[in-house]
């Protein structure tokens, strides 16, 4: 009897409903977007559909029929996906979108299945595997479980009556035992005055230089937790249990923990011994001193005490020593994980968690020594004009100007799917006075940041002074906008050809210059669409150009002025010489299409849309200014649309001030700029009609938009490995012939990429392929002077967009409270706080901020209350 082998659980009728659903009501999205996901559907087809949608929805555009079927044509994904007839096929197969909900349960519900399926098969493949140690199988498997479990970790809404009835009884608890210590008790007096002590779920850092006492701290915090009866978790990776246990007795007993070590015990101190060991033995500490635990392990673990004795508190000691779920050399990538998962140990747990943390040397650095939030080792900081891009805006905000605010949104980069996604800040801060580098790619991006700052490389997020000159940076691909107008075509139009050859100076007639009549004649228009009959345009013909002078129509007076000259100065580029001007912001806040629209007429006056006459034709498509603010501006506008431009500064020595290009060039960029902006005016047209032609038939140039050779190791060899591919076998698939390992010196081409991704079956290299991510070269590493720097911290990624570049943001972003440890007398040995450790509040999500005095008597390393000047009998 035949076998038939069992396809995994789907629902492709359910699949199709949801898809439906979303292509007939544009507001469905809402209601399956926060738990359904791409990958849980089936079908690829649909997945392809589906994360289309999502896009849309993001960059609030509408998801219809027509939307979704050009987004799929321009990723070249319609036809697989079955075309504009697969599509109506979805359109038609619910009546209704009432119930998408439903259809989305039974997507997850059967995803979720296949996931179990999934887990299943890697646990009897650990255990077949008999080259991994036993605990290394058990924490594979238990991670297989836990990444289906993770998925399912998202909760529901509730009431506000329901959260406030809650709380209310709270209140009314907190209200009753005022003046108590709440929270995990601390033992020291004045710090539980400020805290009230750790609360539940939070996350502390507590960061310190070497040798300052940190792991001491973290020991006296548990001894005086423990004496009030609480059960702590101490995971200590630098010492073994024993040497804890040790500081703990020489702590509890006030002998010199040297002397503890050697053994030199006076007769007269056994008895003390003895009584610490009995107090010792009855606290409720449980210590695991494995080295290099895992964040998967150590969260199992904690789970399990608690389980089986209770807890109501973790250490860890220290951050930077534990190892992240993902085995790679991406350290602050791994360290931002460990940072969330400890934050996701204290939800979960609903108990304090308390990081150690080691301080840079950045503090030995300054005249103060005083730690503070961008000392944390995994930190950076950016100059202050330094623009970070609002996506619900459209604008640009220098991040000085951002400090204190909270809740508006910014770009990040999701690496899970390798697309860009909205982002709350939890807050934006300054760091204090720094040296910064300014680094600059091909494209001619640029940003000043302070050494430690990191960027993202193919190989993970790498600090800026472990760049190098041709290293391969992200940045971002296109930045969505606003989907609402809120100036008319006719303004932008106008307001482009004013900006490149409009002179609007005080005390001069606004007037347009061209040597095009047609143009001419266009400006003269689009005024008189703008202000009526408020102004009289009138053309003349001067020396072989064109003059458009814009006076306005009645008798201008003290306080009535030219409407012309008021709706500039309104704007804020009224009165500008050629060097000064830039885009204003009204024009970024528009959407795709009156962007396009502005930069249309603007390349109508600076620009050139140009092919060049010879054997060798060369397709010129670029804009020209004086103006260096300009040109930024220009670039980040096609980057709006998709296109990445280069920008270029050209030194005119001896004629002039220097000229800023911004250069439109390879194939897919190119077609981009041409079917959304184009050329305007006779001569452009001939020419754009010219390039057109002699692209045609021929095959794009691949050497700019590429994903960087660096993926064919990390990425394509080791998915070969896993699906038993020879190099031969793989490209003799993709098509070519055979090279050996030559082929494993080139970029790949996004069109290769996902060939390739498709042969070797590797979805990360897939979402790569298609990714928002645009891999720019760095040109320039070089120092820049020192600027007061800031940072932001985002909600669930650990990055923002930022001078049109990806960049990262603090670790502390995870932490509710931070702390440093600092003791004026290891810098200044004279000074009069001997003995004097200060613990500085940096960070206090849910409290006020301050410093707590505390006595260090180290002989012992033990801190106290600051009234206790002498170490106990």
């Amino acid at each position: 009897m035949q076998t038939l082998e069992k396809l995994p659980p789907h629902n492709l009728e359910a699949e199709e409903s949801v898809l439906g659903s979303l292509l007939l009501d544009r507001d469905a999205i809402i209601r399956v977007a926060a738990t359904l996901k791409p990958d849980d559907f089936y079908r690829p087809a649909h997945a392809a559909v589906y994360r289309v949608v999502l896009d849309l929805y993001n960059r609030r555009e509408p998801a219809d029929l027509l939307t979704v079927a050009a987004e799929l044509e321009r990723r070249g994904e319609l036809d697989e996906v079955g075309g504009v007839p697969a599509l109506s096929n979805l359109f038609s197969a619910v009546p209704t979108a009432v119930h998408v909900e439903y259809y989305g349960q039974i997507v997850e519900r059967t995803a979720l299945l296949r996931r179990i399926i999934a887990a299943g098969t890697r646990i009897v493949n650990i255990g077949y595997n008999e080259r991994l140690e036993i605990d290394e199988a058990l924490d594979e498997a238990q991670r297989a479980i836990y990444e289906v479990t993770q998925q399912r970790g998202a909760r529901d809404f509730v009431s506000l009556a329901q959260v406030l009835e809650e709380y209310f009884d709270k209140l009314d608890y907190i209200q009753q035992h005022r003046g108590e210590v709440l929270g995990v008790p601390t033992g020291f007096q004045d710090l539980d005055q400020l805290t009230g002590g750790f609360q539940k779920s939070d996350l502390i850092i507590m960061a310190a230089r070497p040798g300052v006492g940190k792991t001491s701290m973290g020991l006296g915090l548990a001894h005086n937790a423990a004496l009030h009866g609480k059960t702590i978790a101490i995971f200590n990776l630098e010492m073994p249990a024993e040497q804890l246990v040790q500081r703990l007795l020489a702590m509890e007993t006030g002998i010199d923990s040297h002397r503890l070590r050697l053994g030199h015990i006076n007769d007269d101190e056994w008895e003390r011994i003895s009584h610490a060991f009995g107090k010792l033995s009855e606290a409720q500490i449980y210590i695991d001193d494995t080295p290099g635990i895992g964040i998967m392990e150590l969260r199992a673990k904690a789970r399990r005490l608690q389980a089986e004795r209770g807890l109501d508190f973790v250490q860890v000691d220290y951050l930077q020593l534990m190892q992240g779920s993902r085995r790679n050399d991406n350290r602050v990538q791994e360290v931002s994980e460990i940072s969330r998962g400890l934050k996701g140990l204290a939800r979960e747990l609903n108990v304090p968690v308390l990081a150690m943390a080691q301080l840079s040397r950045s503090v030995e650095s300054r005249t103060n020594h005083v730690p503070m939030l961008s000392d944390l080792r995994e930190s950076g900081c950016l100059a202050g004009e330094t623009p970070v891009y609002l996506p619900d805006e459209g604008v640009y905000r220098p991040i000085a100007e951002l400090v204190g605010r909270r809740g508006f949104n910014v770009l990040a980069l999701n690496t899970e799917t390798w697309r860009l996604e909205p982002r709350p800040v939890l807050n934006a801060f300054a760091t204090g006075r720094k040296p910064v580098y300014r680094l600059t790619t091909r494209l001619g991006r640029s940003i000043r940041a302070t050494a430690n700052h990191k960027f993202l490389t193919v190989g993970g997020w790498r600090r800026l002074d472990e760049l190098a000159v041709g290293a391969r940076i992200a940045l971002p691909r296109a930045l969505p906008g606003p989907a609402a107008a809120t100036m008319r075509d006719e303004e932008l139009a106008l307001l482009g050809h004013l900006i490149g050859d409009g002179c609007t100076l005080p005390r001069h007639a606004i007037q347009y210059t061209t040597v095009d009549p047609a143009l001419a004649e266009t400006v003269a228009d689009l005024a008189r669409q703008v202000f009526g009959d408020t102004v009289a345009p009138r053309v003349a013909r001067e020396r072989g150009w064109y003059q458009v002078y814009l006076p306005a129509a009645y008798r201008l007076t003290h306080g009535r002025r030219n409407p012309v000259a008021a709706w500039l100065d309104e704007l804020g580029v009224f009165g500008l010489r050629s060097h000064e001007k830039f885009v204003p912001e009204g024009v970024f806040a528009q959407p795709a299409p009156g962007i396009a629209r502005f930069l249309r007429h603007l390349w109508a006056t600076d620009g050139c849309v140009h092919l060049s006459a010879g054997a060798k034709h060369y397709a010129g498509i670029y804009f020209a200014s004086s103006s260096g603010p300009l040109a930024r501006d220009v670039q980040s506008l096609l980057l709006r649309l998709g296109i990445n431009a280069t920008r270029t500064r050209y030194a005119q020595t001896g004629k002039g001030r220097d000229q800023h290009h911004v250069t439109v060039s390879g194939r897919a960029d190119v077609d981009r700029f041409f079917a959304q902006i184009g050329g305007l005016g006779e001569q452009r047209e001939r020419h754009q009609e010219a390039i057109v032609a002699h692209l045609d038939g021929r095959a794009a140039n691949t050497n700019r938009d590429v994903l960087p050779r660096e993926l064919w190791r990390t990425l394509v060899v080791p998915a070969m490995q896993t699906t038993g591919l020879t190099t031969r076998q793989m490209q003799t698939a993709l098509g070519g012939s055979y090279c050996g390992s030559t082929l494993y010196k080139a970029n790949l081409s996004r069109d290769r990429a996902a060939r390739v991704a498709a042969v070797v079956a590797s979805p990360e290299l897939a979402l790569l392929a298609e990714s928002d991510v645009y891999w720019d070269t760095i040109v320039a590493i070089e120092p820049d002077g020192e600027e007061d720097v800031y940072d932001l911290t985002i909600e669930g990624l650990s990055n923002f967009i930022s001078g049109d570049i990806v960049v990262h943001n603090s670790i502390e972003q995870d932490a509710d409270m931070v702390m440093f440890i600092y003791r004026e007398e290891m810098y200044d040995p004279e000074t009069e706080k001997k003995g004097i450790a200060e613990l500085h509040i940096a960070k206090h999500r849910n409290g006020p901020l301050g410093v707590v005095n505390l006595r260090f008597f180290e002989k012992t390393t033990r801190f106290a209350d600051l009234e206790l000047y002498r170490e106990p009998e």
